[in-house]
């Protein structure tokens, strides 16, 4: 059997997924990952608990696929983005990793948000603003804060160009994730000298940003006791996990619009250039030509889940979304849906859902709704709730597609794997033999103008 390994570094969980050259999951490890919060404002991840984690989800996946790793053809990465860890001179970790959910960086510096906010920042990086959870903050705070770890910092990697570096020994990463640490110049692509300086940052420090998808080499000596596969594997840089999980789900063919129901919300598209939008981000695709545009909400799945904990723990997830299948269209403007459990996780998906609206609204640069997308595609762990795919149909007012395969994100870092090794020649060609449609929720017009007539009557009510 030939095998193409996709990873997925989400925030909750690493997934590690294995496919054949047709796109089908042969085997699928899911590992939490272990996070710590060793003071107020921290979010860290130990680098043994990293590689201990993505051993455990290969060799869950390899035993599903009753193969061995030797049968691994390809392999590569979907990512979370600004989790990173600091190097000294021989390349090992000065600190764990510090995860993009740390707010260590606050309060921002007023001089690093003025620069943030300039004119040439915005056109140039594809967005404005920092917050504390932006790495360069972060940076920032070792350099005042810790002194003696960051006099001794050599390299700094994010998570993603640490499992490039540590298995191929190639000091690159990807022009996708690279986009949200506002230091890459999305035009000329490379780091941008006036960022660099104006955060204190040598060029020297950091990985060399490639195209996504583009091939870095093999893996080494080093990858079998680090992850547990063997030398001599093409590996190829990834993306951000949206970005992949986009490409994963057929973006662009199966439709021109991804929604995400994860950790956060997000949607992405695809576009000719990257004009800065207002709370929107851009990053380099995989052609080298257009950008991906991505808007998100950090407060996403996970309301549920918080439903669950607070108020049904003797239920699971699915049992929930079948009372709600129960209650009637508009839970979430009722004041009395908290009484009934399922009117009240109604409301909680109907709330998911009129915030993708919002999203997709964003990406598009026009909050009137009047240029948006003819379908979207869904991705993340939302995404396999029939109900809740329905009901963002008919919020939106646009057919939602469900594309077959469940973890895209490990698709599409598959798809990449596929090209480095040499599987398909493009990564189009990739995805047109690996992604397949399941199904497509249609809106129905009825629910529509039922939740456009309820939004408008509460946006009049608060005004």
């Amino acid at each position: 059997m030939s095998l193409l390994l996709g990873i997925d570094l989400g925030t909750s969980y690493f997934k590690v997924g294995l496919f054949d050259a047709s796109g089908g999951l042969k085997g699928l490890g899911r590992v939490a990952v272990n996070k710590t919060v060793p003071a107020s404002g921290r979010c860290e991840l130990a680098v043994g608990e990293f590689w201990s984690g993505l051993r455990h989800g290969l060799a869950e996946a390899l035993a599903q696929a009753g193969a061995l790793s030797s049968e691994i053809t390809g392999m590569s990465y979907s990512s979370q983005a600004s989790t990173f860890l600091l190097l000294d001179a021989n390349d090992e970790p000065l600190t764990p990793f510090i995860v993009w959910l740390d707010s260590r960086g606050d309060p921002v510096e007023p001089e690093l948000d003025a620069f943030a906010h300039t004119e040439i920042f915005r056109t140039t990086i594809g967005f404005a603003g920092l917050s504390a959870q932006s790495a360069v903050t972060k940076w920032r705070w070792f350099e005042r804060n810790a002194p003696s770890v960051w006099d001794r910092t050599r390299h700094i990697m994010t998570i993603s160009d640490y499992l490039t570096f540590a298995l191929t020994g190639e000091r690159v990463g990807d022009a996708s994730t690279a986009a949200f640490l506002a230091l890459y110049d999305l035009a000329n692509k490379q780091w941008w000298p006036s960022a660099l300086q104006t955060f204190a940052v040598d060029r020297t420090r950091l990985s060399t940003p490639l195209r996504p998808g583009s091939p870095a080499g093999r893996t080494n000596a080093d990858a079998a006791a680090l992850l547990g596969v063997p030398a001599g594997i093409p590996f190829a840089v990834g993306a951000l996990d949206h970005h992949a999980a986009a490409i994963g789900s057929g973006l662009g063919r199966l439709a021109d619009m991804s929604i995400s129901t994860g950790t956060v919300l997000a949607a992405l598209a695809l576009v000719d250039e990257p004009e800065a939008q207002p709370q929107c981000f851009h990053g380099c695709h995989t052609d080298g030509v257009r950008f991906w545009r991505l808007a998100f909400d950090p407060n996403g799945a996970g309301q549920l889940e918080d439903y669950q904990r607070r108020f049904a723990p003797e239920r699971s997830i699915e049992e929930l979304i079948a009372l709600a299948a129960h209650a009637s269209a508009g839970a979430a403007w009722k004041p009395g849906a908290a009484s009934d459990q399922g009117a009240a996780v109604r409301a909680v998906l109907e709330r998911v859902a009129a915030t993708h609206q919002a999203l997709v609204c964003r990406v598009t640069g026009d909050g009137t709704g009047a240029r948006l997308p003819r379908s979207v595609v869904a991705t993340g762990g939302g995404a396999r709730s029939p109900l809740w795919l329905q009901i963002t149909a008919d919020m939106l007012g646009l057919p939602v597609v469900l594309p077959a395969c469940v973890e895209r994100a490990c698709l599409g870092a598959a798809a990449f794997a596929a090209v480095a090794a040499g599987c398909h020649a493009t990564i189009s060609d990739a995805t047109d033999a690996m992604v397949r449609l399941e199904r497509v929720f249609e809106a129905s017009p009825s629910a529509t103008a039922l939740y456009r007539d309820l939004a408008a009557k509460s946006i009049a009510e608060s005004g």
